[in-house]
């Protein structure tokens, strides 16, 4: 049985990074999601409809408080969705469809949690925060990686930091793979995120590690794992197709 579809409406845009940009949308009818969960946006093109997926941003609570659901989107350089929503007026009405996605957060957890991703894969682990933090507060070690390139490239840095400050059992981590420079008194470090799981003392029979974002990355992510002996099920995967947006 197909989902059903909900008209939105694009209330708000704000830049994030040199290339990402945050998207407002007020949804019609009764909505709800998990966190961790995605949408598709129907956009018509040349008579066709096409589909483009993006995670939510903004957890249930906010969607509920707040009354919209926020959308973090990669620009890419001639993509049909992005020079739309990069260009688009305020009052935008488009259909949506969803909730979708299984990459929501465990009911229960023995080990720890590590919650890893690039681009605009960090979108579903803010999503999740409210019940992240309430894991770190039972006792959950909580580890957040988000991996780019630039410095600039970052996005909900102040969110994943903020969460770190005040629970001790919660860890915000940052790799770059292009800066020179990088400040370990605040957790940044050169290289790619793959690259700092052997550092995390991973219990390949309890805990729970999370992988969104570019494909190479959780290919890649996903070897250095499984050569650690993590099983399948203990590694959760949704890949961004970043072509054609």
């Amino acid at each position: 049985m197909p989902r059903p579809l909900y008209p939105v409406t694009l209330i708000n845009r704000h830049k994030l990074s040199n290339n990402t940009i945050q998207l407002d949308f007020q949804v019609e009818g009764e909505f709800d999601f998990t966190a961790g969960q995605f949408v598709q946006f129907m956009i018509d093109q040349d008579g066709k409809t096409q589909k483009r997926s993006y995670s939510i941003a903004n957890s249930p609570e906010s969607f509920h408080k707040e009354g919209h659901l926020e959308i973090a989107v990669s620009l890419v350089e001639g993509g049909m969705a992005s020079n739309l929503f990069s260009q688009a007026d305020l009052g935008l009405q488009l259909q949506m469809a969803g909730p979708f996605g299984i990459l929501t957060a465990p009911a229960e957890l023995s080990g720890q949690i590590v919650l890893t991703g690039t681009g605009t894969g960090l979108s579903p682990y803010r999503a999740m925060l409210p019940t992240l933090t309430s894991m770190a507060e039972r006792g959950i070690p909580v580890t957040v990686i988000m991996g780019v390139r630039h410095r600039t490239d970052l996005i909900y840095e102040q969110a994943f930091r903020q969460a770190a400050e005040q629970h001790s059992n919660f860890s915000y981590q940052v790799c770059m793979s292009r800066e020179t420079e990088v400040d370990s008194s605040i957790n940044e470090f050169r290289g790619y995120v793959q690259q700092r799981f052997e550092h995390l003392n991973l219990d390949t029979d309890s805990d729970l590690v999370y992988l969104c974002g570019n494909p190479n990355m959780i290919d890649d992510a996903a070897k250095v794992l499984l050569d650690m002996g993590f099983g399948s099920r203990q590694v959760k995967r949704e890949k961004y197709v970043y072509s054609g947006h």
